[in-house]
């Protein structure tokens, strides 16, 4: 395949690899799954791959384990299953491979995987944040402050989470939000901004907005509408709901800025679309109040019905008085 001595052929080399992985060489199977998931004169076979990946896997081979696993876990060629994707990363895990530890840590801390999982994650984490690792330091602050695999302690999770800060934009959002709420270190808004604005820079959306948040509110620092409109912006573009609700709630009014309540009504709409209970409350309102136009009462209240299914006790109030005004 390789040309190394001899004319390069493809095909005789897949066909001798194929006959050292059906004579049960772990290797050469994993060779051949690596030959259907590329990408080449034709499309990847995912399936095939998955097969030949299982072969390799069950004879102890780590990255076609990782690979086994990572099919499960997309649904590429295999139905898509958390478990079982959790299975074959945690064989490649247990083996010491380092990037299925922390695609199984990513599945843990999703709730998936089996009962030894999260205490064994944990372990990895420590034993990788010790010898310096920040991006395991920053795992092993999540795991703490979550309580995965380890009892919860505040306090120790802010002392891994502040020294994966120093690398790890994750972190700077996680050890600002620390900071904020007084988990584990007392309360400082001031800090805490300072982080978000770190982690903002980064292009973290989740930081973008928490940073918003506060320069909306003078939270930490000046008040900035103008500053939050423009970090809202730029979490929206990435998808992010609550930047969506944001935006919506910016220019319905009442913040220094310009009101146009029919931005406002399509924020809210692309928010409310993508699951966020106080947009769906907020799209219900206008609709069924006209605030941006012509009302429309059926749609609005489908919205409020989604709201309030989500637990939002303000949408149930909604519903209760639209429901009375009909009656009457």
């Amino acid at each position: 395949m390789e040309g190394q001595a001899v004319a390069q052929d493809l095909d005789e080399g897949e066909s001798w690899l194929r006959r050292a992985a059906l004579a049960g060489d772990a290797q050469a199977a994993q060779l051949v799954g690596d030959l259907y998931a590329r990408s080449g004169s034709l499309p990847p076979n995912y399936t095939e791959a998955a097969k030949w990946y299982r072969r390799a896997a069950e004879a102890g081979h780590q990255a076609a384990a990782r690979a086994l696993g990572s099919l499960y876990l997309t649904g590429a060629g295999l139905p898509q299953d958390a478990g079982e994707a959790a299975r074959w990363l945690g064989s490649a895990a247990e083996a010491g491979d380092p990037a299925s530890q922390v695609d199984l840590a990513n599945l843990v801390l999703q709730g998936h995987g089996s009962e030894d999982d999260p205490a064994r994650v944990a372990g990895w984490f420590a034993q990788a944040a010790v010898s310096g690792d920040l991006i395991a330091a920053f795992n092993i602050g999540v795991c703490l402050a979550q309580g995965v695999g380890v009892e919860r302690d505040d306090q120790q999770a802010v002392l891994w989470l502040r020294r994966a800060a120093e690398g790890v934009p994750d972190a700077q959002f996680m050890y600002g939000r620390m900071l904020a709420e007084g988990r584990g270190i007392a309360t400082d808004l001031a800090g805490a901004r300072a982080w978000f604005a770190r982690a903002a820079e980064a292009e973290l959306p989740d930081a973008q907005v928490a940073l918003a948040e506060m320069m909306l509110n003078g939270r930490g620092g000046p008040r900035s509408p103008a500053g939050a409109l423009e970090l809202f912006e730029k979490a929206a573009a990435k998808g992010h709901s609550g930047a969506m609700f944001g935006l919506g709630a910016l220019h319905g009014g009442g913040h220094d800025l310009p009101m146009d309540r029919q931005i406002a009504q399509r924020w809210f709409r692309a928010a409310a679309e993508l699951g966020h209970g106080q947009a769906q409350l907020m799209l219900g309102r206008y609709l069924v109040g006209g605030v941006a136009g012509e009302p429309n009462p059926g749609e609005g209240r489908q919205w409020l019905q989604r709201a309030a299914a989500q637990g939002i006790a303000d949408a149930e109030t909604d519903l209760a008085a639209l429901l009375a005004s009909t009656d009457s």
